[in-house]
């Protein structure tokens, strides 16, 4: 799940370090705590006591480069403390009063807070049409619902892209991205959830249009200045820069330091450190003021908090800029919370306001999440208790066969689901966590084995969404696989193509063929491969080929800038109208792969017979060892199997390879 290199660390920043670090349900765990559990956290001393013990635990400082941990009570800090370096090499200690850390996605709680603001004072309405604020920049809406404020703050914009990945290194300015970075609303705003960085980008440029200041300039002036946050800010100074915590890979190696993107990105850029941070949980828990200062109104705080948007309502959901991950350690409490992954740098934030505590923690290096962690250990410790679920048998067979399908992932397209439903009334679910069983608690709301809860949905206009294992989206239902005149029944081939059909790749444009023996071009495998990935194309490249390439050229440029495609010659060409290679297409798939963090299976007994080029060896080794290939292949007397590596991919067998890439995920 944490199989990175730099370069990919550096041109999918934005994307797969929150997309697939942050966005499964965690698995539970037993505490991680032995001291004599309380009745909340109320005492200094022993919450540093509570601390001490799981952070001095031998697998915790094995994985540990540093950390920074606050929890605040009312209107005081219980505690804050470091542990660990901000810098192995020097062995600089973490200072929560003065290191620096980069704090991710928690920077949409003050880009909300600063919406909220102008809220407040009438410049914004939350539910009016959001064109009003945009000036000259026009957002296609292909639905007949208005796009609203409300709706950027909850990630129910219905936007087709809501991440951006690559492009130049070059820094730009959040006007500029917002204007290159246009997407479509394709889906109802309000309709389902998907987590959007877009909308937070946006939410940013509308503040600078309606105030005349610069975003990173009103934070300062409006929240961090009032809250007394003087390590905080949207721009790395050269005095922050100076306290920084050096960010790390899983294995301690530091990772160079790198911009955000946009610059000063009201998403995700700020920088803060644990002290600042409990400025803003003690303001927010005291329904907006910090010792004669306020912020936000008592009503404003409690709409944040509010969960505006859910699945089931069992099921938490999104507040404005607030959300509900690690929802199976919250013990029953109300719990709001947010987190925060880039490289080297894991947050996570979470009030509870019936109680008056909130708590901060964040780490310097990759690796298991340790954040889940610490977050359960203080929930078991404080908090303990499961609540009880009732189990029911009101859905008839029938209507559980109505929820079965493929669910596509609305963030991560090669993220599915597959729903069927069991003899004796229940749901099985397979995802890349592997084959769940599922009882009905409610109607449309499933528990598995492990606690996990999955939410279903039907809108008014009959899509069908899911909720299960993935924190940051739901899973569309698609259609019925589409019916090609040349590819029956019995084709070999059958189930991959039209699953392919489904989950949209290699679609036919209408025609009633889908040609399977013939062969694809680079450019039309990528672009399959690039849908899957969630990412928008490229507005602009030099890439030329035939016309009816045309409309892959996006998706090839894409794949360049994120280091998919490589080995371009000294003029920088590439052929895009060439079929492609079997061989070619498995090292696409393998990049992708590893990029994508997933689980990437041993296959160093793979043995490979006929001949591969030295460059493609452990691509075809990944490809042939989690069997993504159809009945073309088959192992020879010895073991070892041909997979004709040099040989054009047919279309049929493209469709396999897409469609066996998402079934066969795995992040076990």
């Amino acid at each position: 799940m944490h199989i990175r290199t730099i370069v990919c660390r550096k041109v999918l920043l934005p994307v797969f370090s929150s997309l697939l670090i942050a966005s499964f349900v965690p698995q539970p765990m037993a505490s991680a705590s032995a001291l004599q559990q309380t009745t909340g956290a109320t005492e200094a001393k022993e919450a540093e006591a509570f601390a001490d013990q799981f952070f001095n635990q031998p697998q915790i400082k094995k994985q540990l480069a540093g950390a920074a941990v606050v929890l605040v009570k009312n209107d005081q800090i219980l505690l804050e403390k470091g542990y660990g370096y901000a810098d192995i090499s020097s062995k600089k200690p973490i200072d929560p009063e003065k290191t620096v850390f980069r704090v991710a996605s928690i920077s949409k709680l003050f880009t909300a807070t600063a919406v909220m603001q102008l809220a407040e004072q009438g410049t914004i309405d939350l539910h009016a049409d959001l064109q009003t604020y945009l000036g000259d920049l026009n957002i296609v809406n292909k639905t007949n619902k208005t796009l609203t404020m409300e709706h950027l703050l909850t990630h129910t914009s219905g936007f087709d892209y809501t991440d951006s990945a690559g492009g130049s290194a070059q820094e730009i300015s959040n006007k500029q991205f917002i204007k290159e970075n246009v997407p479509t609303i394709v889906r109802e705003p309000g309709e389902a959830y998907r987590y959007d960085n877009y909308a937070f980008n946006l939410q940013g440029y509308i503040v600078e249009r309606m105030t005349g200041v610069p975003f990173t300039q009103y934070v300062q002036e409006h929240i961090f200045k009032p809250l007394g946050m003087g390590s905080s800010s949207f721009k790395l100074t050269p005095g922050l820069r100076k306290d920084l915590a050096v960010p790390y890979t899983a294995q301690k190696d530091p990772i160079p330091e790198y911009p955000s993107r946009p610059a000063e990105s009201p998403d995700g850029g700020m920088f803060s450190t644990g002290w600042d941070m409990a400025q803003f949980m003690i303001a927010q828990l005291n329904g907006g003021q910090l010792a004669g200062a306020r912020i936000l109104s008592g009503d404003s705080v409690k709409d944040m908090q509010q969960i505006h948007h859910q699945i089931h309502p069992q099921v938490p959901g999104t507040g404005y800029g607030f959300e509900s991950f690690y929802q199976n350690s919250y013990n029953g409490q109300q719990v709001i919370g947010k987190g925060g992954d880039l490289p080297g740098y894991h947050s996570w934030m979470w009030l509870m306001p019936d109680q008056n505590v909130g708590g901060f923690v964040i780490f310097n290096s990759d690796g298991p999440d340790l954040r889940e962690k610490f977050f359960k250990a203080f929930m078991d410790h404080y908090y303990p208790g499961t609540p009880t679920t009732a189990s029911t048998t009101g859905t008839s067979q029938a209507e559980l066969g109505q929820l079965t399908g493929i669910y596509q992932d609305l963030r991560l397209p090669f993220w599915i689901l597959q729903v069927s439903a069991t003899d004796d009334g229940k749901l099985k679910i397979k995802d890349p966590y592997g084959s769940h069983i599922l009882r009905e608690i409610a109607p449309l709301l499933f528990e598995d084995e492990l606690g996990n809860k999955a939410g279903f949905k039907v809108n008014s206009n009959g899509t069908q969404y899911a909720f299960y294992n993935k924190m940051d989206s739901w899973a569309k239902k698609v259609p019925e696989s589409p019916v090609y005149s040349d590819v029956g029944k019995e084709h070999p081939y059958a189930a991959w193509i039209h699953e392919a059909g489904q989950l949209g790749v290699l679609a036919s444009d209408g025609e009633s063929s889908f040609h399977p023996e013939r062969e694809i071009t680079r450019a039309e495998f990528i672009s399959g491969l690039m849908h899957l990935t969630g990412v928008a194309p490229s507005q602009n490249t030099t890439l030329t080929s035939e016309p009816e390439e045309k409309k892959y050229l996006g998706y090839v440029q894409k794949a360049i800038e994120l280091g998919l495609v490589q080995g371009r010659g000294p003029e920088q060409s590439f052929a895009v109208t060439a079929d492609i290679t079997r061989q070619e297409a498995a090292v696409l798939m393998w990049r992708a792969a590893m990029i994508a963090g997933v689980n990437m299976a041993q296959s160093s007994g793979v043995k490979l017979a006929g001949d591969t080029a030295p460059w493609a060896v452990d691509a075809v080794k990944y490809i042939v060892n989690n069997g993504m290939y159809g009945p073309e292949l088959a192992p020879d007397s010895a073991g070892a199997l041909d997979y004709r590596s040099t040989e054009l991919l047919l279309r049929q067998e493209a469709a396999a390879l897409l469609s066996l890439f998402c079934n066969r995920l795995s992040v076990k």
